[in-house]
């Protein structure tokens, strides 16, 4: 009997003299060739049709979005955010909230109402390393208490002027604390040229991850734009923040409404087609949700 095989003909032994093939064989190799050509079928056929083959996923990139001191133009910055479905970490200094040109209270349980996270950032806002031990800890842990007192679940910190050192970062870690963010650690536009594009999940040292410079009034859309894909193409954590989202305040940590809209709107679109993700930071930590004590009547 005759059979096409291997390019010409072959004479195949009579089926009731044929002998089994032996372990490891020539029968294995002759299977991992048919698979082979199997597979260069697939991939032309697929070609051939426009079937789409599927490629490497792309690195993870979450943003998380945060806003320091408690400013009272956040909220309508937090309004533009639930606009687009996402959601921002806000760092609250609480001697300040309730008071002219802040906050209130109403304001933060809507904040938290709406998805957005609560953050410490102390009672007053000082740099805790010209402290006292004890005195930066009352700073870091007192802001923590107030917070929860007003119901919120608090787990995460920034450093005012994002200053810090080993017994700051004690100071925190004991608060009860699981994260804190410094700033400049990562590639921004005016410095950190050779720094990583992103914070790696899980940071490094969670007592400091690592964030860009914050953004001031010199950053424009293209900034803000790049540090994103900057970090999507390696993946990873940026956390981007913010003070100011207003016109005719603080001169140096201000951008324009219209710039935080044109920039949120640009990066919901990203969201949207799978280029990055935006998270809170405890969610961008994998922390679970927690459940607040009952909140205190707000002012």
């Amino acid at each position: 009997m005759m059979r096409w095989l291997n390019g010409s003909f072959h004479k195949l032994p009579n089926q009731a003299t044929a002998k089994p093939e032996r372990p490891g064989g020539g029968g294995r190799q002759r299977c991992k060739r048919w698979a082979s050509a199997g597979s260069i079928l697939l991939l032309v056929t697929a070609s051939l049709s426009g079937v789409a083959i599927p490629a490497h996923a792309a690195p993870t990139t979450i943003v998380s979005l945060t806003l320091d001191d408690g400013n009272a133009n956040q909220f309508a910055a937090a309004q533009v955010l639930k606009s687009h479905g996402l959601a921002g970490t806000f760092f609250i200094t609480t001697s300040w909230i309730g008071t002219a040109g802040y906050l209130t209270q109403t304001n933060l349980q809507t904040l938290a109402s709406d998805g957005n996270e609560i953050g410490g950032h102390t009672v007053t806002h000082p740099d805790l390393t010209t402290l006292s031990p004890s005195a930066a800890a009352a700073e870091v842990c007192n802001g923590k208490t107030t917070l929860e007192n007003w119901g919120f679940p608090v787990r995460n910190f920034a450093y005012p002027f994002a200053s810090e050192n080993a017994a700051v970062q004690t100071a925190v870690k004991d608060c009860g604390y699981a994260s804190a963010r410094g700033l400049g650690d990562i590639t921004s536009p005016a410095s950190c040229a050779g720094c990583p594009f992103a914070e790696t999940l899980p940071p490094g040292n969670p007592m400091v991850t690592k964030a860009p410079d914050e953004v001031d009034s010199t950053w424009t859309l293209k900034n803000l734009q790049d540090l994103v894909t900057n970090a999507e193409s390696t993946g990873g954590w940026l956390q981007l923040t913010f003070h100011h989202i207003a016109v005719g305040t603080d001169p140096t940590l201000t951008i324009s409404p219209a710039l935080f809209e044109s920039f949120i709107t640009w990066l919901a679109a990203r969201t949207a087609n799978g280029s990055t993700s935006v998270r809170t930071v405890a969610q961008a930590l994998g922390q679970s949700a927690a459940t607040a004590p009952a909140p205190a009547p707000a002012r």
